[in-house]
């Protein structure tokens, strides 16, 4: 699966178009990995955004469908400049006249992928819970799967699979402590891991730094 990345300035002229769009009714703000629309065509039918709602089979698009992912005539919102592959948003109706079916992802947070690998795994909110033991393995780490209730403690976070630029590895690391770091990946049982017994550890694919 490739790395979904999305040129945030690309969609700011669309976007103008947009602007205006009130929010669909009962519409809930949620998590969405963003990709660009590769297809050549004439905008607004072409050149926005496909996004998928993070941690859910199928995603609920601006016309009442469910599908995998859904197309957006604009991102609303997006950091000018910025590049980021993970939204926090809500869909509402584009407003462009003539194509009452387009949609547009309204964004109120954005991160940016910090690695050179493809996501895969769920996507959770890991962060430093401040325990800390005279033995291991030591379940110092909470993780919140994201668009969830789901909930659990790990001995150990493991980053060092996603690659990239090594001051991202000392940002994520920093935002663990702090109010916490976007990682996708598996959580694995590691048996015996230490005297007080198994450990379970969140082995990374990629991970997120906020916008």
């Amino acid at each position: 699966m490739r790395v979904w990345v999305v040129i945030a300035a690309s969609l700011l002229a669309v976007a103008g178009m947009a602007g205006a769009a009130p929010a669909a009714g009962g519409a809930a703000s949620a998590y969405y990995l963003v990709r660009p629309d590769p297809r050549l065509c004439p905008s607004p039918i072409c050149g926005g955004a496909w996004v998928r709602r993070v941690n859910h089979p199928t995603t609920r698009c601006v016309d009442g469908s469910d599908a995998r992912e859904c197309y957006v005539a604009s991102v609303i919102g997006s950091p000018q400049g910025g590049t980021f592959t993970l939204a926090r948003g809500r869909l509402v109706p584009a407003v462009i006249e003539g194509f009452p079916e387009l949609g547009a992802l309204r964004v109120s947070a954005t991160w940016e992928h910090a690695g050179i690998s493809a996501w895969r795994g769920p996507v959770y909110r890991v962060r430093d819970n401040g325990v800390r033991c005279v033995t291991s393995p030591c379940f110092s780490f909470s993780a919140a799967k994201l668009e969830t209730t789901k909930r659990t403690t790990l001995s150990d976070v493991d980053l060092t699979r996603v690659g990239g630029q090594p001051a991202f590895l000392g940002k994520a690391k920093r935002a663990l402590a702090g109010g916490g770091l976007i990682v996708a990946g598996t959580v694995r049982v590691v048996p015996d891991a230490g005297p007080a017994g198994d450990g379970r550890v969140l082995v990374a694919t990629q991970f997120w730094l906020s916008g």
